[in-house]
């Protein structure tokens, strides 16, 4: 898709337990506080569409779901979610922000679940509309890290764990190798960022390299 639209769009990705939603959320509130018109979403489940869709792809029972039904469902809330929220908040001139984006499915679908990238690629332009963010930013952590920090949540909000969660360490392995490298074959628009450290250090990574893709003053309308 060939945007000349004038806002921005910012994805976070990372694998399980890495503290994108946190990182997703700080940038909301301080660009908001900044005087920038602000749209933080999510995928899956960035409509009312894609909520159900979430559901299905979340839910615990449904440990007999083949990559290709995942990545289906996945593409049809990302087309949903494009068409309906995304694209009219940045011809509004929102930076809007995506907890995942198309770059979750390249690593989960293909670098972990072993999906052709040709096929991603196809229902990626064809169906979802291509769209390319300006910025996407990985957070980046030791597997043993994300386990422990979803095994601590997991004893206060046993409900949150999703069926991702529970996949095999050599599942969130391969995720985690598959970021590294999308950022390696497209270094200016992915940044990797080391996670593993007190959050506001991380929010400072994460805030200077937004803070290079800001729209001038009286950019945006």
């Amino acid at each position: 898709m060939n945007r000349t639209i004038p806002g921005r769009f910012i994805t976070l990705e990372g694998g399980e337990g890495s503290g994108k939603s946190t990182q997703a959320r700080l940038i909301r509130d301080w660009l908001a506080a900044e005087g920038h018109p602000v749209l933080l979403t999510s995928e899956p489940g960035g409509t009312e569409i894609g909520q159900a869709l979430r559901q299905v792809l979340m839910a615990n029972q449904n440990t007999d779901m083949v990559p290709e039904t995942e990545l289906l469902l996945y593409i049809a809330d990302r087309a949903q979610h494009v068409r309906a929220r995304i694209l009219p908040a940045l011809a509004e001139g929102h930076i809007v922000i995506s907890d995942r984006y198309h770059d979750s499915s390249v690593a989960y679908q293909h670098y972990a679940r072993g999906v052709p990238m040709a096929t991603l690629d196809f229902l990626f332009h064809e169906l979802a509309g291509g769209l390319v963010p300006d910025l996407t930013i990985v957070m980046d952590l030791p597997i043993p890290v994300a386990m422990e920090r979803i095994q601590r949540r997991s004893v206060t909000d046993p409900d949150s764990v999703s069926r991702f969660e529970e996949e095999a360490l050599a599942f969130h392995e391969r995720v985690r190798d598959g970021f590294h490298r999308i950022a390696a074959s497209d270094p200016d628009r992915v940044k990797l960022v080391d996670g593993h450290r007190d959050q506001q250090d991380v929010f400072a990574s994460v805030r200077q390299l937004i803070q290079g893709i800001l729209p001038a003053a009286g950019e945006l309308p």
